[in-house]
C-alpha cells in the first residue's frame, strides 16, 4: 500500500495536463500536466445470497452485492517513463493497492513497453476490462471467479477428502496444512494482480506479451519464498478491422511452498498450468467475445499412490451486446465451468457449473450508466445447486 500512497501523492504534486494512459485502455482518466487521473464508482444489488456462494469471491464477498470505488493516476516523470497506481476500496473495507508499477517504453514508442511492479495479467482478455462498462453484462465469467475447493495452504490426505468438499469453494477444509477458514481459489484471479516484470512488442498486426511473475494465475502474490517464478504470455492478431484473435499460456507455483516442505520426501509439485484461446468481433452496433480455458493442477495427495497426480478443469464463454440506440443496450453471457475426474474415481473432483446472464442498460447521463440484469446458476453439488437473481448496478465515472 505504501508505494501506491507515495506514487499518488507525488502525482498529485506534479500539476497540469499531459495525454491520458490509465493503467490499461481506460476511458475515465481526466488529464493533467504530467498526470492522468482517473475514478470509478459501482454500485451493485441483489437479494441476499441463502447460501448458494455462486458469487462469492476470494476477497470472501458477494460480488452481487457489492459497493466499488476506484482511483486511478499514471504519473508522466519522462516521455519514456511513468507510474501507474490503482487504489481500490470495496463496501468501505479499507482501501486496497490493486496496482502499482513502472510503466517504460525504451524505445521512445508505444510499440514496445516494459511494466515492473503489480502489473496487469497477461493470460486471457477478460481480467484486463473485469471492471466497468468494459464488462458487457454485471457479473464476472465463472472461470475468472467462481471458486474451486482448492485452497494454497491446505491439501487432502487422500481422494475421498477432496470429493467431499465438491461444491463448498466457499469455506473447504482439509486435513493437511492450515486448518484456518479460507475459501478455495478460482482458475484465474481477476481481483488480484500479481507482482513481476511483463514486455509488450506491437509488431504490425500482431501483439506479444510476456510476464515473469511471483506465482500462478489461479493464486497471484501467493505468500512465501523459495519457489521459480511464474512464466506467462499471450500472442494476439487482428489481421481485419474489428475482429481479435489470441492465445496464452501460463504456468507457475499455486501451492504455498512450505506446505509442500511437509512431505517426507520433499514434494516438487504444487504447479498450475494452463492454456486458454481467446476472441472479439465487432461490427456496427455488435460486440461478441469468447474465451476457453484448460487449467491443470498437480496435486500432492498423503496417502494417494502415486502420491503426485494431476487434476484438470474447463471452462468457456461466449458473450456479447448489440446497441438498440445510443441510449440502449442489451447483453447477454453464457458460461461452463467443468473439472475432470478424480484419481480413482468415476466422480469428478468438483461440481460443475453452469451460467446464464442477461442485462438491460441505459445511459442515464454522459457519465453515468443504469443496469439491470438477471443471472441464472446452476450445478450438480453442494448445498444449493440451482439460483435466479435479479440485478441492479449503477456506474459513475469521472
Amino acid at each position: 500500500m505504501r508505494p501506491v500512497l507515495a506514487c499518488l501523492a507525488a502525482a498529485m504534486l506534479a500539476g497540469p495536463a499531459a495525454r491520458v494512459a490509465a493503467q490499461t485502455p481506460d476511458a475515465y482518466a481526466r488529464a493533467y500536466r504530467g498526470l492522468s487521473v482517473g475514478a470509478e464508482f459501482t454500485g451493485t444489488i441483489a437479494p441476499k445470497d441463502p447460501g448458494s456462494f455462486f458469487d462469492y469471491s476470494d476477497y470472501e464477498r458477494d460480488d452481487l452485492r457489492l459497493v466499488r470505488v476506484r482511483l486511478l493516476a499514471e504519473w508522466h516523470v519522462h516521455p519514456r517513463a511513468s507510474f501507474v497506481a490503482e487504489v481500490r476500496s470495496e463496501n468501505g473495507n479499507g482501501a486496497d493497492a490493486a496496482a502499482w508499477y513502472l510503466r517504460w517504453r525504451p524505445l521512445g514508442s508505444e510499440h514496445f513497453v516494459v511494466q515492473i511492479g503489480r502489473i496487469p495479467p497477461v493470460v486471457g482478455a477478460y481480467s484486463r476490462r473485469a471492471y466497468g462498462r468494459d464488462n458487457l453484462v454485471i457479473g464476472t465469467p465463472l472461470a475468472y471467479s467462481y471458486l474451486t475447493s482448492l485452497r494454497p495452504d491446505a491439501l487432502p490426505a487422500t481422494v475421498d477428502d477432496l470429493l467431499k468438499m465438491r461444491g463448498r469453494g466457499w469455506e473447504p477444509s482439509f486435513p493437511v496444512g492450515s486448518q484456518a477458514i479460507a475459501p478455495g481459489i478460482p482458475l484465474i484471479s481477476s481481483a488480484r494482480w500479481d507482482e513481476g516484470i511483463q514486455a509488450r512488442w506491437r509488431l504490425g498486426h500482431v501483439d506479444i506479451a510476456g510476464a515473469l511473475t511471483t506465482s500462478a494465475p489461479a493464486t497471484p502474490a501467493l505468500s512465501g519464498a523459495g519457489h521459480a517464478p511464474a512464466v506467462s504470455f499471450r500472442v494476439a492478431a487482428d489481421p481485419f478491422a474489428g475482429w481479435t484473435v489470441g492465445a496464452s499460456a501460463a504456468r507457475g507455483q499455486w501451492l504455498e511452498p512450505e506446505l509442500l516442505q511437509l512431505f517426507t520426501p520433499k514434494s516438487d509439485s504444487g504447479r498450475q498450468r494452463l492454456f486458454g484461446v481467446d476472441t472479439e468481433v465487432s461490427r456496427y452496433r455488435w460486440i461478441v467475445r469468447a474465451e476457453a480455458f484448460r487449467s491443470t493442477f498437480e496435486l500432492p495427495i498423503a496417502l494417494a499412490q502415486p502420491r503426485d497426480l494431476d487434476i484438470n478443469a474447463w471452462s468457456a464463454f461466449v458473450e456479447g451486446r448489440y446497441r438498440l440506440t445510443p441510449r440502449w443496450s442489451v447483453a447477454a453471457r453464457a458460461d461452463r465451468l467443468a473439472f475432470g475426474r478424480a484419481p480413482s474415481s468415476s466422480a469428478p473432483w468438483e461440481a460443475r457449473v453452469t451460467r446464464g446472464e442477461i442485462a438491460i442498460g441505459f445511459r442515464a447521463l454522459r457519465r453515468l450508466d443504469l443496469r439491470a440484469g438477471w443471472q441464472q446458476n446452476q450445478r450438480d453439488g453442494g448445498r444449493v445447486r440451482a439460483r435466479g437473481v435479479g440485478i441492479f448496478q449503477a456506474l459513475f465515472w469521472l
